[in-house]
């Protein structure tokens, strides 16, 4: 029975071949990091009580670092797909070679939850955010 897919962001990588790629991306590291992210921002500008300017900035992808000694490869992406995956390992690896090193499971319940997943920018509408201000 197959893995559920591995979803970040809606991205729909293949779990095993995820976990392939990013343990390729440690060989020969003493440690290694993949990070996902999502970004949004909202401005809105008034000038004598009028909405002068209002913007809206969106962007998401993901950064690989691979560390050997004082040594650290970093590779990142906006996009989110198995290909950009095996480009940013073999980017991150050439800063750290090839040698020993093992996988290791990463410590059981070590992240705390910060934030809700609640989106604040979709929380309430345009004109809803302009009458407010």
């Amino acid at each position: 029975m197959s893995q559920p897919p591995f979803n970040p962001f809606e991205a729909q990588l293949d779990r095993d071949a995820a976990l392939s790629i990013l343990r390729d991306a440690v060989v020969g590291a003493d440690d290694g990091e993949l990070f996902f992210e999502r970004r949004r921002s909202e401005g809105l500008v008034f000038d004598d009580g009028r909405l002068k300017t209002a913007s809206y900035d969106a962007s998401e992808g993901f950064g690989l670092r691979a560390v050997r000694g004082d040594v650290s490869g970093y590779a990142h992406s906006t996009e989110i797909t198995e290909a950009a995956l095996r480009r940013a390992s073999e980017t991150a690896r050439l800063a750290v070679g090839a040698g020993g090193g093992t996988w290791a499971d990463a410590p059981a319940a070590t992240n705390q939850k910060l934030y809700t997943d609640e989106d604040p920018i979709a929380g309430a509408a345009f004109p809803v955010k302009v009458d407010t201000l």
